[in-house]
């Protein structure tokens, strides 16, 4: 009976150790802005779509490289630290294969009710301080790059909380990013004391549509193998129930 256990055990242990090898491993350079990735863990709403993904694909294991927007690009451009980028927009300067749309986002305005802003259209923009996120001149359309570029009051950042931040200080008047970021930005501990975060005290003005992005590979047969899997749970309903889990606006 021992010899027989020790036989099934060693089996078992070439067998996964064969598993283990046969597993090729991905790796994907994602920003650290929550909640859509967080670097702390390896959580948020898109690393949950990657995950789900790649559920489906068990012949590659995904390792998460955190990094910035700019850094992402470069590498999955010119670089070797990454096999596949997320969230790249489609007019962005990337030498890789895109994916299905994928990743969902909301880009709005947002502004203190007590400033009593009336903002329907991007030209009302014209006058005011605006923090946005790092590269929302190349996204949100040329009316929008024309304002940014004849006001001096226009600043972008790289940490989409530093624009909630200026915003809620005063520093800035209006912040122009995703409406999702802000909402977790208002619930975060930096403001859990803080007076007047409520969401009920700003105005969110709809400026622009939802708008998707993409996962970029520089292997087009990954890409392929993703974009179907992309297209089946579109269909079955599994991306939207990751984002109506996380009340996603």
């Amino acid at each position: 009976m021992r010899k027989l256990f020790n036989c099934l055990f060693t089996i078992f242990l070439l067998t996964s150790s064969a598993t283990s090898i046969a597993q090729q491993v991905i790796k994907v350079g994602v920003g650290n802005f929550p909640p859509f990735f967080v670097e702390s863990g390896n959580k948020g709403i898109f690393v949950e779509v990657v995950d789900e993904i790649f559920k489906q694909l068990p012949k590659y294991k995904v390792e998460y490289v955190f990094m910035s927007n700019h850094r992402i690009l470069h590498e999955i451009n010119l670089g070797k630290s990454i096999d596949v980028a997320c969230n790249i927009f489609p007019n962005s300067e990337v030498n890789a294969y895109l994916s299905e749309p994928l990743f969902r986002f909301r880009d709005v305005a947002i502004s203190k009710k007590s400033a009593q802003f009336k903002i329907k259209n991007i030209s009302d923009l014209q006058d005011k301080s605006i923090a946005a996120y790092q590269g929302a001149t190349r996204l949100l359309g040329n009316d929008f790059k024309q304002m940014a570029k004849n006001n001096s009051k226009y600043s972008e950042h790289a940490h989409p909380k530093d624009t909630t931040l200026l915003m809620l200080s005063g520093k800035k008047e209006i912040r122009v990013g995703d409406i999702n970021i802000f909402l977790y930005d208002l619930h975060s501990k930096n403001y859990k004391n803080a007076k007047n975060v409520s969401y009920t005290n700003f105005n969110v003005h709809y400026l622009w549509p939802y708008v998707y992005s993409h996962m970029a590979f520089k292997n087009p047969s990954i890409k392929d193998a993703v974009n179907e899997v992309i297209k089946e749970l579109k269909l079955n309903g599994t991306l939207e129930k990751i984002y109506s889990k996380h009340k996603m606006q």
